[in-house]
């Protein structure tokens, strides 16, 4: 299912989609944290471990919100950080996330929306694995659950309604 979609693909769709990967994938890389350990008299050390996640998952909206760049900016930074597991939820009709999500190496999909989706994230069901922590956009019923399991899960941020302007004229 995965090809199929992924072959009807418009290929500057596919050619945009590899430059942004590489554009996100060149600036997070710089993120990367890799810790410290200080020795000092006594045998006293002091430092700080950086590790990975073992699981996120990744709301992304579907039907006329498609955004392929929601898939490419929250799944390629937890791969950059070493997250062995990325699963992204989407509702069924979202085509223009697959070739995304295939290109960011996310490493399961499951066709679920809405809160119900963030609640099978948070606590895993008999299909799906519990994560340690959501990210990702929706709308103001993904929000709401997102508060409501937040310290069950961690979670990005809880987001609201954006508004955005685009000026394009001959200058």
């Amino acid at each position: 299912e995965l090809d199929i979609q992924i072959s009807k693909c418009d290929k500057d769709f596919v050619e945009a989609m590899k430059l942004a990967k590489k554009n996100i994938e060149d600036f997070h890389k710089l993120q990367r944290q890799n810790g410290y350990l200080l020795q000092k008299e006594m045998g006293i050390y002091l430092g700080q471990r950086v590790l990975p996640l073992e699981a996120v998952g990744i709301y992304v909206p579907g039907g006329r919100a498609q955004y392929p760049s929601s898939v490419l900016m929250n799944a390629l930074p937890a791969k950059i950080a070493g997250v062995k597991n990325v699963v992204m939820v989407t509702p069924p009709d979202s085509e223009g996330t697959i070739h995304p999500a295939r290109l960011a190496g996310v490493d399961k999909i499951y066709k679920i929306g809405g809160a119900q989706a963030i609640a099978a994230l948070a606590y895993g069901t008999q299909t799906i694995d519990r994560v340690d922590k959501i990210v990702g956009p929706g709308n103001i019923f993904v929000a709401a659950a997102k508060k409501l399991v937040y310290g069950t899960v961690d979670i990005d941020m809880i987001a609201g309604p954006s508004e955005i302007l685009v000026v394009a004229d001959e200058n």
